[in-house]
């Protein structure tokens, strides 16, 4: 038995926003705490680690702790169609097999969503050691990375000791976004660190900017990026591996 009414519909809407173009298939842990879910991309490029707590929802019941095998394409399409004053209620239907997704506003809007079968294989987060962490405003990142968009496939996250830097470079030009040590959250920097990473990755990565007012990034020299979008209610990271710079 599982049952479960979100207030705020951006905190899942943008998450899964964010997972979905990378994983396709998952399962949702739901238990007594609240929602979580850890994935690899099938390119074993990126890792994510979710969690809706249950202090995000205003109504909340489980029974024994259970794992819901969700299309996470099919689950997006449908908060797509959450508005902003929307309150998202689940409820799964063991009969059926389905997830109840109702929508509520002035209108009441029902999808149901099939659940499917899916590996419940436990992922470990691997144990990394950061000489860099930064936290900076998320539109930050975000305006970053669309920045570089604009002439590059791939990006370069660099640090030292007084900035970080997002910077790309193709045949259109080049492009450098500067966030100072004084303007950051928390500047935590050993040593210089410099490393290449995929946009198309990043791009999904930084939809999530819309439930977390901050991100922490974690760097080293040519070893994954951490990205972590932080919340009273929800927690979203992101492992990347990095690209090999050609000389």
């Amino acid at each position: 038995m599982f049952k479960a009414s979100l207030r705020d519909p951006k905190l899942l809407k943008h998450s899964i926003d964010a997972i979905s173009n990378m994983v396709d298939e998952v399962g949702i842990n739901v238990t007594a705490e609240g929602m979580t879910m850890r994935a690899m991309d099938p390119a074993h490029v990126a890792l994510v680690d979710f969690e809706l707590k249950r202090s995000a929802f205003d109504e909340y019941e489980v029974g024994e702790a259970i794992v819901l095998g969700i299309d996470l394409d099919r689950l997006n399409t449908i908060l797509k169609r959450a508005g902003k004053e929307d309150k998202i209620n689940l409820e799964v239907d063991p009969e059926k097999n389905t997830l109840k997704i109702r929508l509520e506003n002035a209108s009441t809007r029902t999808f149901n969503l099939p659940l499917i079968e899916v590996s419940e294989e436990e992922l470990k987060v691997p144990d990394l050691d950061f000489p860099s962490t930064v936290e900076i405003k998320s539109d930050i990142i975000s305006e970053g990375i669309k920045d570089a968009e604009i002439v590059s496939d791939h990006v370069i996250l660099e640090v030292d000791k007084e900035n970080f830097y997002i910077k790309a470079k193709g045949d259109l030009g080049n492009v450098e976004v500067k966030a100072s040590k004084e303007g950051a959250i928390s500047f935590d920097v050993t040593q210089d660190t410099r490393s290449m990473y995929s946009l198309e990755y990043l791009k999904d990565m930084i939809k999530a900017s819309d439930i977390a007012d901050t991100v922490k990034i974690s760097l080293g020299d040519n070893i994954p990026v951490k990205m972590e979008f932080l919340s009273s209610d929800v927690k979203l990271s992101f492992l990347l591996a990095p690209r090999i710079e050609s000389e």
